[in-house]
């Protein structure tokens, strides 16, 4: 897919593993994923958990890679018999899985040598991916075409996220807090207000029950900074501190 920079860029997330969708792991990439999303400017626009399923793996990928700039997955990439992501890619894109040298020297000075067949796995990547350098455990994710496949270990995706600081565009984004002891179905008509006047300002309220010094707190996040102050400015006068 050819991405216009002039633009910001969409981005998808698919978490992968039947452990999630079981709740035998609680899932963290969402958030890691979105929080560096959100730095760089651009929009997560979407984001799934996906079972350990070659075939819904294959149509919901494919889906994504064709509707969103960038497609993001966690998971599925180490060497055990569930680990498909990989395999999925491939048929996806139509190309073979291949050793990369790189990745086998990286987990050797890890290691040490000889690899064993299962570890070796770890280094096979579609041919012709970029490799995205893993510093913890030397297993390494890649890039091909759209794709950024990540680990599925939260502490391996926080640091390697960070590599789609050059592939995306945005814009930055601007928040204001408001904190009220205000109910939500108090404030509802004012922010419903204040959004139909306002609609480059997402306005989201959450409630947070266990706050001593409020009871729900208005977040509101523009890229126009003027609007976003205006938003702010009216939606005071109409609800109070």
């Amino acid at each position: 897919m050819k991405l216009n920079y002039m633009e910001i860029s969409t981005v998808a997330l698919a978490v992968i593993g039947d452990e999630v969708l079981l709740g035998e792991v609680k899932d963290l990439n969402i958030s890691i994923v979105s929080r560096e999303v959100f730095r760089l400017g651009a929009d997560l626009a979407y984001a799934c958990v996906l079972p350990d399923d070659p075939e819904f793996m294959f149509e919901h990928l494919n889906w994504m890679m064709s509707r969103f700039d960038w497609v993001v997955t966690t998971g599925g990439i180490g060497a055990t018999h569930d680990d498909l992501t990989k395999q999925v890619v491939c048929r996806i894109l139509r190309i073979p899985l291949v050793e990369a040298p790189e990745a086998i020297k990286a987990l050797e000075n890890r290691i040490g040598s000889p690899l064993s067949d299962r570890v070796r796995e770890l280094a096979l990547v579609p041919e012709g991916a970029q490799l995205v350098t893993n510093e913890l455990t030397a297993a390494p994710g890649f890039m091909v075409e759209n794709l950024l496949v990540l680990p599925g270990i939260p502490n391996l995706v926080r640091s390697m996220i960070g590599v789609l600081e050059t592939k995306i565009s945005g814009r930055t984004f601007y928040t204001e807090v408001i904190l009220t002891m205000l109910r939500e179905s108090e404030v509802a008509h004012n922010l419903e207000f204040v959004q139909a006047k306002f609609p480059l300002v997402k306005i989201g309220s959450y409630p947070e029950m266990e706050a001593a010094d409020h009871r729900v707190k208005i977040v509101l996040r523009s890229r126009e900074p003027d609007s976003l102050s205006a938003a702010k400015k009216i939606l005071l006068e109409r609800i109070g501190k």
